[in-house]
């Protein structure tokens, strides 16, 4: 199996998320990065609000600085929230950080060697398609 991400297998993960969102439905932007943050492919589907664009590609970046799921993120933040709010509402105001479902960790044999994003359903669908796309190429 490869150790890094190429050019054709984030075509082909965007490939599968355009194929998931329609049908779901949805409208989406998709970027996919390799274990540095660099874009490797990235589309945005007629209808796919704007923002959603710079959302997904900065869902990939906060997957490669802290090599977790957007989701899990968020997760955690929200719950350290009552214990300490200043750590929730600083976390949330950087913005590298994007503290809600829609970009995943694409794992070779165990090593981070990029990130899936889409952004533009609600963040369990954003997630629910990232993860099924970056499953195209890793199994």
């Amino acid at each position: 199996m490869a150790s890094s991400l190429g050019f054709s297998q984030a075509q082909t993960i965007v490939n599968e998320a355009i194929r998931q969102a329609r049908d779901m439905k949805l409208r989406i932007s998709v970027a996919v990065a390799d274990e540095a943050g660099g874009l490797l492919a990235f589309a945005r589907m007629d209808g796919a609000a704007r923002l959603s664009a710079r959302t997904s590609v900065d869902k990939t970046r906060s997957v490669i600085l802290t090599g977790r799921a957007t989701i899990d993120v968020g997760e955690d933040l929200r719950s350290e929230m009552a214990s300490e709010p200043e750590l929730f509402h600083g976390m949330i105001a950087r913005w590298e950080i994007v503290p809600f479902g829609g970009g995943v960790p694409v794992l070779m044999s165990g090593h981070l060697v990029g990130a899936v994003a889409v952004s533009g359903g609600s963040s369990r669908e954003d997630h629910e398609i990232a993860t099924r796309a970056a499953t195209a190429v890793v199994g």
